[in-house]
């Protein structure tokens, strides 16, 4: 019987977290957020989308502007403490601003509510109903996570349903209720999956001091996410790049014992890209852990593939992030500690 502890039980509350998400949005009330947010953009009032957010939530906004850009709709990201102090002039009245915050009181999120002008059509996404953001926007998408009070993981994975939905709204290609249902069960097999590689995974963390995480595309959230987790949960400087920019000089950091953990989903475009550059690792005498859907021959012994069952590339986020909450607790906990737990922080950051 596995030991758990509250990051481990919040990690194994995802698959609740995110049936109750989809049956809130496929109820009365979530639908008819989903109705009015497809014709908000149909009245052509609108030309782009400006997500914003901290910490996990930016990682998040990060791959929603990328995944609306993929269907052709002007989007971007930008750090909401960015945006609060030096970016504020480019949200125009055909600006739509989507803010993400999981307590939606995060301190550069509620500052940048009572900045914006009035003219600027708000969109929160949040897991707390009554909070500053939910109560100040125009319109809310619920997380149904739950109360969470360690480092995020349930209103991560909640938080990019939300997008999802949102985007598939915008476009108008929605979703259906049985993807959500789908992608909660394939949670549920990863989770249960942990002991067939955990054992080889702690072998290749062994005692790192630095783990760098590389991805492209959508899933980058979960690559961010994964970087902050290791540092914020298992104490461990951690790195999140692009594949593309980890090529340009960063590539001359890979050195006999470097430890390298490679996203990738099979349906992606430059899927065999990181396929190439995962092989290149290795061959430059890194330990790689490869995340992705589909078998991969191993012909290494520098390298660990952890399967995850995802059938579409825009869950991958969702689905890919599963095991590396479950390596890093154990991890933390192999080396003593407390995983998630705040020494230096808080959960809700209320100060810059």
């Amino acid at each position: 019987m596995k030991q758990m502890n509250p990051f481990l039980e919040e990690i194994y509350q995802q698959p609740q977290a995110v049936r109750d998400t989809a049956a809130y949005h496929y109820g009365d009330d979530g639908m008819s957020v989903l109705c009015r947010l497809g014709e908000l953009w149909k009245t052509g009032r609108y030309s782009r989308f400006v997500f914003t957010g901290m910490g996990s939530s930016y990682f998040i906004s990060e791959s929603a502007a990328c995944l609306l850009n993929s269907f052709g709709i002007d989007a971007c990201a930008v750090n909401s403490g960015e945006l609060l102090h030096y970016r504020m002039p480019m949200l125009g009245q055909d600006s739509v601003l989507v803010c993400i915050s999981q307590s939606g009181e995060s301190y550069e999120v509620v500052k940048l509510l009572d900045s914006v002008c009035q003219d600027v059509k708000v969109i929160a996404i949040t897991n707390n109903p009554e909070s500053t953001l939910a109560c100040r926007a125009e319109h809310v998408l619920l997380c149904k996570a739950g109360i969470e009070e360690m480092t995020s993981t349930k209103t991560f994975i909640t938080c990019w349903q939300c997008v999802l939905m949102l985007v598939h709204a915008i476009v108008g290609r929605q979703s259906e209720s049985s993807l959500w249902y789908k992608t909660a069960d394939d949670i549920a097999v990863v989770l249960d999956s942990a002991d067939a590689w955990m054992s080889d995974a702690l072998s290749v963390l062994g005692d790192s001091g630095y783990v760098q995480l590389i991805g492209r595309g959508s899933v980058f959230a979960a690559v961010c996410q994964s970087r902050l987790m290791f540092m914020e949960a298992a104490h461990v400087p951690a790195s999140a790049l692009l594949g593309g920019e980890f090529r340009h000089g960063p590539l001359e950091m890979v050195h006999d014992g470097f430890t390298a953990i490679v996203f990738s989903h099979s349906a992606s475009v430059t899927h065999d890209i990181m396929i190439g550059l995962a092989d290149d690792l290795i061959r430059f005498g890194a330990k790689v852990i490869l995340i992705t859907d589909t078998a991969c021959k191993k012909d290494s012994d520098g390298l660990l593939v952890i399967n995850v069952p995802c059938g579409q590339e825009d869950t991958f986020a969702m689905l890919s992030v599963i095991p590396m909450q479950l390596m890093i607790n154990s991890w933390a906990c192999s080396k003593g500690m407390v995983p998630g737990d705040f020494s230096h922080g808080a959960k809700v950051t209320s100060r810059e």
